[in-house]
């Protein structure tokens, strides 16, 4: 009879895409860890935490904040499943850590976070990183949820146009795109080694940056500081 490991972090399989039935058996087993439930729990409370602190490198206007770095490596290991509960508690937690916001509590952002944490599963999860693959994601993260989705709910609380909100929204995220991707993949190189010691990812996962990655990270890059610049002179003309 074939053994099959009970630790799902004891599995080697990796997937190119998570559109496999296997994908999310394996996902599956990760509800059953209590390894990975404990340290799922205790990434919740560290992001909701980090959610608090922000650095300002453009005043008022252009915040960088560092939670979505632990999202990504707390959805690397629990997988899907447990990413979508995840996001709840943590956006839950970081309401209740910041004090409240005056509006009060907004389910809407509630559901931004668990489709961002599960879309960090989707790219993440019992795959080979890349500068590639975690840029993509942050880039549909940043898009879909704090660009589309955000402006919805600012739009619901606040009442002013839907565009307004758009443009700001977009013009922030394109910014900061570049370094956070930076960010994702600089402390991935670190933690992924440790967590494999810790068996709570499987010692296949490897992180590479190939030549073309460094080509598109300096496209993004530029990109990003153009767009930055051009609102600036548009803002102060």
């Amino acid at each position: 009879m074939k053994h099959v490991a009970k630790d799902p972090a004891s599995n080697s399989v990796l997937f190119h895409t998570p559109f496999s039935p296997v994908y999310f058996s394996c996902a599956l087993k990760s509800l059953k860890s209590t390894r990975i439930l404990c340290v799922t729990a205790l990434l919740c409370a560290l992001c909701a935490l980090i959610d608090i602190f922000y650095l300002m490198i453009g005043g008022a206007f252009l915040r960088i904040y560092f939670s979505f770095i632990v999202a990504g490596l707390l959805c690397m290991i629990s997988g899907p499943f447990l990413a979508i509960p995840a996001g709840f508690l943590v956006d839950t937690l970081s309401f209740l850590f910041s004090g409240g916001d005056p509006a009060g509590y907004f389910p809407g952002y509630a559901l931004s976070s668990m489709l961002s944490f599960l879309i960090y599963a989707l790219f993440f999860y019992r795959a080979h990183l890349s500068l590639s693959r975690i840029f993509i994601a942050r880039l549909t993260v940043n898009v879909l949820i704090n660009v589309i989705l955000g402006s919805v709910w600012k739009h619901i609380l606040y009442g002013n146009a839907y565009i307004v909100y758009f443009i700001s929204g977009a013009i922030k995220n394109i910014a900061v795109l570049p370094i956070e991707a930076a960010l994702m993949l600089i402390l991935y190189r670190r933690m992924v080694p440790i967590l494999q010691k810790l068996h709570l990812m499987p010692g296949t996962v490897k992180i590479t940056v190939q030549r073309r990655d460094y080509v598109f990270s300096a496209i993004a890059g530029v990109i990003g500081v153009a767009v930055l610049i051009l609102y600036y002179l548009y803002k102060n003309r």
